[in-house]
């Protein structure tokens, strides 16, 4: 099973803490995307050449408490939508607590753009990779980091069985 974690660089970015604190507890490979529209795209493309069964790419969304489970992406009128099940991290974040939604508004920015582009260079390059975008809240909402890692941690031990 060869899973990928993404998120967007940035030292108060929730992603990127939320990656540190994955990465020191298990062995997975982490991208950590740049703040930058063509550079991100390359970066997620480069590595979905490496065919990983699963990616969950996570992105911070601002004056929210609640995690969502980002469905499709929109660019230039053209809507992707991922195949990937949330079911079970979605049961996961719920039973630590955490208000989920079900989301078809990936935004209209670096998220969205990082999450079309993967799901465009999947369906163009016909890989059975997986392909998920969970938006967190802004660490300033988030009570308790370590409890999210330990949380998304979990769900990601599920995806080897």
């Amino acid at each position: 099973m060869k899973i990928l974690i993404a998120g967007f660089e940035g030292n108060d970015n929730s992603a990127k803490i939320l990656l540190d604190n994955i990465k020191e507890e298990c062995n997975i490979d982490v991208l950590y995307l740049e703040n930058d529209f063509n550079i991100s795209r390359t970066q997620i493309e480069e590595k979905l050449l490496q065919t990983y069964d699963y990616v969950l790419i996570f992105g911070q969304k601002p004056k929210t408490k609640d995690i969502y489970l980002e469905n499709n992406a929109i660019i230039e009128g053209n809507d992707l939508k991922t195949d990937y099940y949330y079911g079970v991290l979605r049961e996961n974040l719920e039973n630590s607590n955490y208000k989920v939604v079900s989301s078809s508004d990936a935004g209209n920015y670096l998220c969205n753009n990082v999450f079309f582009r993967a799901l465009n260079f999947k369906q163009i390059n016909n890989l059975k990779t997986k392909i998920a975008f969970v938006h967190i809240p802004t660490i300033d909402n988030i009570e308790d980091m370590n409890k999210l890692s330990n949380t998304i941690l979990n769900y990601i031990s599920t995806l080897y069985f």
